[in-house]
């Protein structure tokens, strides 16, 4: 019974075999569908206007957002947000190194680049997903960083 059985398995996976190669043999090949041109991917944008504007997307992807006014002080922070336009949810991240980090300063421009990306994507109040949180890690450099994570839902 048992020889049986692993005659028939071996007999179905080389039968599976076969159907794949016919399979892929009369497959036609699409030369224009594999160049990056005429890509139909929405997860990467097609020009850099695109991506300047976070167009050319669909609504699962992330798109991540440098925003143009920080409201830092800081000169080693940065301000990174990433949205997600399906959920309307926003993952922002302030980062700075752990010498010049102050939570409450970090609080403050999360705050304000959160308002700002309110304003200008037409969203009237916001609630939080999870607590905010606090990062401290070592760079590529070796530097100590420190990293103020902030995660909220809007609504319209």
């Amino acid at each position: 019974m048992k020889k049986t059985i692993a005659i028939l398995t071996c007999l179905l996976f080389a039968a599976g075999m076969l159907f794949a190669q016919t399979a892929a043999a009369t497959t036609p090949a699409t030369p224009a569908a594999t160049t990056p041109a005429a890509s139909t991917d929405k997860s990467t944008p097609a020009s850099p206007d695109e991506s300047y504007n976070n167009k050319g997307f669909d609504e699962k992807t992330m798109r991540v957002i440098v925003p143009e006014n920080q409201h830092t002080t800081d000169k080693t922070a940065s301000v990174k947000i990433e949205y997600t336009p399906m959920y309307d949810e926003v993952r922002i991240y302030y980062t700075c190194m752990y010498v010049t980090y102050d939570k409450g300063e970090a609080m403050n421009t999360v705050l304000a680049c959160l308002e700002d990306f309110m304003k200008e994507n037409q969203y009237y109040h916001y609630t939080y997903l999870a607590r905010d949180r606090e990062k401290y890690f070592k760079n590529d450099r070796g530097y100590s960083m420190a990293q103020y994570m902030s995660y909220v839902k809007f609504s319209r």
